[in-house]
């Protein structure tokens, strides 16, 4: 039998050698190098979404506005399409007074300006569209139906642009469309 001397326990005791530390380092910044990317691609992901959010609420905020306006003028009746001189977003009276518009700060749903707000602008237009056929006149560089004609529906879209600092160009981060018909 053989009996073990504490010696030749610490001479069977080994470390880790140089290389399996070098390899050990290796792995573990590979796994923080990882979990930062992760946080990274997570924080881009959350401001996306944030950004998102306020576009849906900036649109919904314009879809509002128009609710209850009719949809030709009271005063010009369909004498003109778009704003009339001397309207405001304040002061606009039907839903075609919006077309064209870049609202910047954006306005609530009670058209007031939102100044907190001046990274985002609202985008609108309002193109005519026959009630039969709601997916008519889609290309706004070659509309199929002037925006004089009166058809009874148009569709309304909203895109909404943020610029977190001025000298950054505006980028869409929300998009929304909806189909008004004539009461």
């Amino acid at each position: 039998m053989m009996f073990r001397t504490p010696q030749t326990i610490l001479h069977r005791r080994r470390a880790f050698t140089l290389i399996e530390t070098a390899m050990a380092t290796v792995i573990v910044g590979v796994g923080i190098f990882g979990t930062m990317a992760l946080f990274a691609a997570c924080s881009n992901q959350n401001n996306e979404s944030g950004q998102m959010t306020v576009g849906i609420m900036l649109a919904d905020n314009v879809q509002e506005a128009m609710a209850n306006l009719p949809f030709n003028d009271p005063v010009w009746g369909r004498a003109t399409f778009g704003a009339e001189t001397g309207e405001t977003v304040t002061t606009w009276n039907d839903i075609d007074d919006f077309d064209g518009k870049t609202i910047n700060p954006p306005i609530d749903s009670l058209r007031t300006p939102l100044t907190g707000m001046s990274q985002y602008q609202q985008v609108v237009t309002v193109v005519p569209v026959y009630p039969g056929q709601l997916s008519s006149n889609t290309n706004d560089a070659s509309p199929a139906i002037p925006k004089t004609t009166y058809t009874g529906a148009a569709r309304v879209r909203v895109r909404i642009m943020y610029r977190p600092v001025t000298t950054l160009p505006w980028q869409e981060v929300y998009r929304y469309s909806w189909i008004r018909l004539d009461r």
